[in-house]
């Protein structure tokens, strides 16, 4: 099966040997590709809706995995007992709703070893509120996929909250740590976002009306972007 390289990049992520559950399998190529790849012995596909399901279930049967991929109608981690997997992928919705289904999970999440996870929005307040909560990031990857970039991340409880992300979103929030001494693809992607932010800036001045807090906030954004870029060459 021939996958995009968002969901490649997810796979390449997920720890040999682990029973996985996908949250929001949707078609269920991902539990497909991990247990036809031998990463996952099992995987537990979960999504909030039917239809989805439905198309997960044929497509498993078609690839001769019934024994291997459980497929179950449940909100998040609803209808996972802790302890039942030790890794998981959660992808392909906003960070908001990641959060959201993380801490309903936590006795899951608790269990678990490393896991996946790849916001599409909110990405900065993502890893922010991951620091506060007790996270740590153990690696950051950016994958450019069809002319967008996407942030995918290998993460872990420890119960070790960092206080200092009460102070605001950090550049490390914004960029990641690891990308930002090890590049890894990052520059491409602050040039990508340096090219967005001066249109934006361009159109804001030549706009009617007081838009002087959003320029000086662009401003800003496009000066650490500088910055990080430097760092990166």
């Amino acid at each position: 099966m021939i996958l995009s390289a968002r969901l490649e990049s997810i796979i390449e992520m997920v720890p040999k040997g682990c029973i996985c559950a996908d949250i929001g399998c949707d078609h269920g190529f991902v539990a497909i590709e991990l247990v036809s790849r031998g990463i996952c012995p099992v995987v537990i596909g979960m999504d909030l809706r039917e239809g989805p399901l439905d198309r997960a279930r044929e497509n498993v049967r078609e690839a001769g995995l019934e024994e291997s991929i459980h497929l179950r109608l449940s909100n998040g981690f609803e209808k996972i007992i802790p302890g039942e997997v030790q890794t998981a992928v959660i992808a392909g919705m906003g960070g908001t709703l990641i959060t959201d289904i993380i801490e309903k999970g936590m006795p899951v999440v608790e269990k678990m070893e490393e896991f996946i996870v790849q916001p599409q929005s909110n990405i900065p307040e993502f890893r922010n509120h991951l620091r506060l909560k007790g996270f740590e990031i153990i690696r950051n990857n950016v994958i450019c996929d069809a002319g967008k970039y996407y942030f995918p991340m290998k993460i872990r409880y420890t119960g070790k909250c960092d206080k200092t992300a009460e102070n605001g979103i950090t550049p490390e929030d914004r960029y990641g740590a690891d990308l930002i001494s090890e590049d890894r693809g990052l520059s491409e992607y602050l040039e990508f976002e340096m090219n967005s932010m001066e249109k934006i800036l361009e159109r804001l001045l030549s706009e009617e009306g007081n838009h002087d807090e959003r320029i000086s906030q662009m401003r800003a954004l496009m000066e650490l972007n500088r910055q990080i870029y430097s760092k990166t060459d």
